[in-house]
């Protein structure tokens, strides 16, 4: 039996490129975290039912892992996917942005207000969809890991045991003495042989 551990990269690509893409849609993504902890989740649950087939184990630190890659996928994906939609739709221009912080109530002090928009106009919208998708990037690594943490025990794969571990043979010792015979007591050191 191979007990080579398969590749994490397919569930990876999978979870993390699929629910990436539903996170990067404008109106799904206000639950970025929640869809990087689930794409870890399933990740997990992908790569938990490739190591049953393959007879290998799968573990909490193992989903981890995954969650890990996972996030990558999911981070570079759904930064992606809503930059796209942000240049499309103009959602980063600096009429809107001076409303967003007009109408904000949080903001009362004036100057700091006239500050955000011309630094928002020195810069330009690009380094903000920059900066805002390497924070998508980072907190889709950190909460798809929580998630293939949860997959990994959740959905933990026990190996079954082979000969090697002092596991279940196929030809087990009983039946080498012929006619499934029970092989002769062990003899203690100082105790002579005894004769049946």
């Amino acid at each position: 039996m191979d007990t080579k551990a398969p590749s994490m990269m397919l569930p990876a690509l999978i979870a993390g490129g699929s629910l990436g893409f539903v996170s990067g849609i404008p109106i799904s993504n206000c639950a970025c975290c929640l869809w990087a902890a689930g794409a870890g989740f399933l990740a997990a649950f992908l790569y938990s039912k490739t190591c049953k087939k393959a007879g290998t184990d799968f573990d909490t630190g193992r989903g981890g892992v995954i969650g890990l890659l996972t996030g990558a996928v999911f981070g570079v994906v759904g930064g992606g996917v809503n930059s796209v939609f942000s240049l499309i739709t103009g959602g980063l221009d600096v009429e809107s942005m001076r409303e967003a912080i007009d109408a904000n109530p949080m903001i009362t002090d004036p100057e700091a207000a006239a500050q955000a928009v011309e630094l928002f106009e020195s810069v330009g919208p690009m380094v903000f969809i920059l900066a805002f998708a390497l924070i998508w990037i980072v907190l889709g690594v950190i909460f798809s890991a929580l998630g293939g943490l949860v997959g990994g025990s959740v959905f933990k794969v026990q190996a079954p045991p082979t000969v090697a571990d002092g596991g279940w043979s196929s030809n087990p010792p009983s039946m080498a003495f012929g006619g499934g015979e029970s092989p002769p007591p062990p003899v203690s050191p100082g105790e002579p042989p005894r004769e049946e």
